[in-house]
C-alpha cells in the first residue's frame, strides 16, 4: 500500500523475522499460504483457518410484512449485494449490467444493502442512468441480515480488478454460503474457487458489466430447483469447512499440537 522501496523492504525483513520465529502460521485462505512458501516460509508451518460468519444472525426473524417491499414483490428475480459499498467494490459494473437489462428483462431487479464511502455517490449515478431496476437499502441490525438475505433469489459479490483480490475471500462469502442460497462471483481467485468447489453458484469476470448481465439473466432461466441445489451446495460447504465450530475445532487441534511438541 505504498511505494517506498526501502520502507517495503524493512517491512518485509521485519515480517521474515516473525515468520521465522512461529512455530505456526494461521492464513484465511489458500492465496495467502502460496504467498507465505514463495517468501521461503515451510508449507508444514502455515495453516489455512477459513474466517467464520456468526450463524445466529441467519435466523429468520422478521415476516414478509416486515420486509422492504422490494425484497417480497412477486415475479421479479432478485439479485442482492449485502455489505461496504467502497471504491474496491467497483459497483459502477452493477449500473451498466443493470441498464443492459432494464427493458429486456425487467423482472430483474437489483438490490443493494448496506454503507459504505461510495453510497452517495452510487444513489446519484443510479438517478442520472434512470436505473428503476436498482434499489438502495440501509444498513440492518446484525441480528435481521439472515431474513434480508433469504429473501433474495441470487447473492452477489464483486470487486474491482485487483491482484490483491485473487488471494482474498471476502467476508460476504462465508455469509451467503452459510445462508444457503445461490451466489454469483465477479472476483476471480480463491473467492470463486470456493463457490466453484463448492458448485454454490456462477461466476464471471469482474468489472465486466455486459458478462454480469449474462449471468443474471443465466440465473433467472434456472428453475426453482436448481437454485435450491446450489444454495444447498453452499450450506453444506459451510458447514463443513467454514463454520464457526469447524474454525474453533481446527484452532483446538493446532493448540494441542503445539503443547504437546513443545
Amino acid at each position: 500500500m505504498f511505494n517506498s522501496k526501502v520502507g517495503f523492504k524493512m517491512v518485509d525483513a521485519y515480517c521474515k523475522l516473525f515468520y521465522k520465529a512461529a512455530n505456526k502460521i494461521v492464513v484465511l485462505c489458500p492465496g495467502f499460504k502460496k504467498k507465505l512458501i514463495e517468501k521461503g516460509v515451510p508449507e508444514e508451518k502455515v495453516e489455512i483457518i477459513y474466517n467464520w460468519f456468526d450463524e445466529n444472525n441467519l435466523v429468520e426473524n422478521r415476516t414478509n410484512e416486515e420486509l422492504p417491499d422490494v425484497l417480497t414483490k412477486e415475479d421479479t428475480f432478485k439479485v442482492l449485494f449485502a455489505g461496504n459499498m467502497g471504491k474496491a467494490q467497483a459497483l459502477e459494473t452493477v449500473f451498466k449490467a443493470a441498464d443492459f437489462l432494464k427493458d429486456s428483462n425487467p423482472n430483474i431487479q437489483f438490490i443493494l444493502i448496506g454503507g459504505g464511502v461510495e453510497v452517495k455517490h452510487l444513489k446519484e449515478q443510479s438517478w442520472q442512468m434512470g436505473l428503476e431496476n436498482v434499489h438502495f437499502l440501509p444498513s440492518v441490525p446484525p441480528d435481521h441480515i439472515g431474513s434480508i438475505l433469504k429473501a433474495a433469489d441470487v447473492l452477489l459479490v464483486h470487486l474491482k480488478k485487483d491482484p490483491l483480490f485473487e488471494i482474498t475471500i471476502p467476508s460476504k462469502i462465508q455469509a451467503y454460503l452459510a445462508a444457503g442460497k445461490p451466489i454469483l462471483s465477479a472476483v476471480p481467485g480463491d473467492a470463486s474457487d470456493v463457490i466453484r468447489d463448492a458448485e454454490a453458484g456462477l461466476f464471471c469476470e469482474s468489472e465486466n458489466p455486459d458478462a454480469l448481465a449474462q449471468k443474471v439473466v443465466e440465473f433467472s432461466k434456472l428453475s426453482n430447483e436448481q437454485l435450491l441445489q446450489m444454495g444447498e451446495n453452499g450450506k453444506r460447504v459451510y458447514g463443513q469447512k467454514m463454520s464457526m465450530q469447524v474454525g474453533v475445532d481446527h484452532f483446538d487441534q493446532l493448540f494441542q499440537s503445539l503443547i504437546a511438541n513443545n
